[in-house]
């Protein structure tokens, strides 16, 4: 029967002896009292079979800097912009390590892919009441409804025992590591850490008017919303804590199987997606160098230098728009009560988080030792339709995302190396830099807007592996 279409089969199979149940997890540090640059660890639970893409960290965040109604501070968007570096430990052995811009990497795939982040729990977006005229001024609101913050000046703590907010999508090693399953008695200790981002990622939302005539050196909409001696916001975390899922299978053929494929092979092999990670300025070239199994994909992004400088006051915010004031947003209300396909409210990108076209008359191409790719240098429309085309499987660009907005805050490029599909098989098809000298740097022509400065931020995503063999061994292959 089973070489029958699914439509027509007549048989059914039973797996028995399959229990599931989710276990609470504290840090080994502190839980409480967490701020910016801390670094929280977390021991996963040994000797059981874990699922990895279960895993979940739950905090109540706020601001701990004083309000006023001239500084309405705020968390950024997407709640795990508060994590700078996750690294994975196994027996005290770095399996995954990490970059310093995991929350950036996070913005920039959401950015072209659509968002991950949990739109109840996750701190989404950041919204704000707009005037139907610049010369009207906006009025202070915080629409973050959440229980134990202020919903009248920010983000500010009323509660300190809610665990409000949830990561629960994960880069690298937590979210792609395959399989699922992992039995963690074959390894030793397994560790996440989790290190706080700086408080530069912090926003404010003054209720001041938008001047539409007033834009930056790169022409997107400047909006005055720094408080005079605001002073630079701080945040703090508290009740941090972390859940699993973990199964037991009572009959023993996941045991036989594991058995028999490490005394065929001598190991199992996990892969999992690894991200390295580049920063530097760029004047038409930024150059970078990798040594992998297989790299997947290039993603990189241009950020205006003075955004992330951090100064006396909290950075500002930039606007869904195109050299003008803020436009409104479908889809974003102030008053949960009402319906959410509103137009009254305007959506927001923070400073770190704002990826901007280098100028009108710019384009795009990666160098690879000689190779070009792609053949020849693309402008700024023509690389949105070349990243669509590129981006990872089953992954498409959301349905708000436009033109302007992809070229003024969400100008994300990505290029393939590897093979459709590949992820899903788990093959590792993409280039291998490991015994060759591979010069990569990204390019770009033209003239920058003027009087602007840009930084170049690389990412790098390969395949890594990690083999586990007996007596607890793990080798780990990038």
């Amino acid at each position: 029967m089973s070489s029958l279409e699914n439509a027509l089969a007549m048989y059914s199979k039973k797996f028995s002896g399959y229990t599931k149940n989710t276990f609470k997890i504290q840090p080994s540090g502190k839980t409480s009292g967490i701020q910016a640059n801390d670094i929280v660890t977390i021991n996963l639970p040994s000797n059981s079979i874990v699922s990895l893409k279960s895993f979940k960290t739950l905090f109540s965040a706020g601001i701990t800097t004083a309000q006023s109604a001239d500084n309405n501070q705020r968390l950024p968007a997407k709640i795990d912009s508060l994590f700078s570096r996750v690294e994975v430990l196994v027996g005290g052995v770095s399996v995954s390590q990490g970059n310093s811009f995991y929350n950036v990497l996070r913005h920039a795939k959401d950015a072209v892919c659509g968002s991950k982040t949990n739109p109840v729990s996750g701190h989404s977006e950041i919204v704000r009441l707009q005037s139907t005229s610049s010369a009207i001024p906006l009025a202070n609101d915080n629409p973050e409804y959440f229980p134990g913050t202020n919903t009248t000046v920010g983000s500010q703590f009323i509660s300190t025992t809610e665990s409000t907010y949830c990561v629960d999508y994960w880069e690298g090693f937590l979210g792609t590591a395959s399989p699922d399953f992992l039995d963690l008695s074959l390894m030793g200790a397994v560790q996440v850490r989790i290190t706080m981002a700086p408080n530069t990622i912090l926003t404010n939302s003054k209720g001041s008017e938008v001047v539409a005539t007033t834009t930056f050196a790169d022409n997107t909409a400047v909006s005055t919303f720094i408080g005079p001696g605001a002073g630079t916001a701080e945040y703090e975390v508290k009740n941090f804590y972390a859940l699993i899922d973990c199964i037991s299978i009572s009959d023993e053929s996941l045991d036989a199987i594991l058995a028999d494929q490490m005394s065929q092979q001598g190991y199992l092999p996990v892969p999992f997606k690894n991200y390295y990670a580049f920063q530097q300025s760029h004047t038409g070239s930024s150059k970078f160098q990798v040594s992998s199994q297989s790299i997947d994909a290039i993603w990189s992004m241009y950020r205006p230098s003075n955004t992330v400088t951090g100064t006396g006051t909290v950075p500002t915010l930039r606007a869904h728009s195109v050299l003008s004031a803020p436009l409104p947003v479908s889809g974003y209300v102030v008053n949960p009560a009402t319906t959410r396909r509103g137009s009254t409210v305007e959506k927001y990108v923070a400073p770190a988080f704002c990826f901007s076209t280098l100028g009108s008359e710019t384009t795009y191409q990666l160098q690879i030792n000689n190779a070009y790719i792609p053949q020849a240098p693309l402008s700024g429309p023509e690389i949105a339709s070349y990243t669509a085309s590129n981006l990872p499987d089953h992954e498409f660009f959301p349905e708000e995302l436009t033109m302007a907005e992809y070229m003024l805050t969400s100008n994300v490029a990505c290029t393939r190396l590897d093979m459709p599909g590949s992820s899903d098989s788990r093959v590792a098809s993409g280039i291998d830099s490991r015994s060759s000298n591979v010069a990569c740097s990204l390019n770009s022509t033209g003239t920058n807007f003027a009087g602007a400065t840009f930084d170049s931020l690389i990412f790098i995503e390969t395949t890594s592996e990690m083999r586990i063999s007996s007596g607890r061994s793990i080798v780990v292959v990038n």
